[in-house]
């Protein structure tokens, strides 16, 4: 059975494999959507839309305005 990576959606806590949670960076002061997974820096997850309007809410150094890059 091979090994598959878990992350915590940072709004509503649970528990998901890594593939189904949107990941996201915090860029110039403001949270942006990492689609490819790849961007360098601590990387936040959100496992619905809902959650992540509310993420923005939850980071303390950053705007409350999120980027949508795809």
């Amino acid at each position: 059975m091979p090994h598959v990576p878990l992350r915590r959606c940072r709004v509503c806590r649970k528990q998901l494999p890594k593939a189904r949670l949107e990941r996201w960076t915090v860029r110039d002061g403001q949270l942006a959507r990492d689609a490819g997974q790849t961007a360098p820096g601590r990387g936040y997850y959100s496992c619905s839309e809902r959650c992540a309007e509310i993420l923005p809410k939850t980071m303390k150094h950053t705007k409350h305005k999120s980027k949508q890059n795809a």
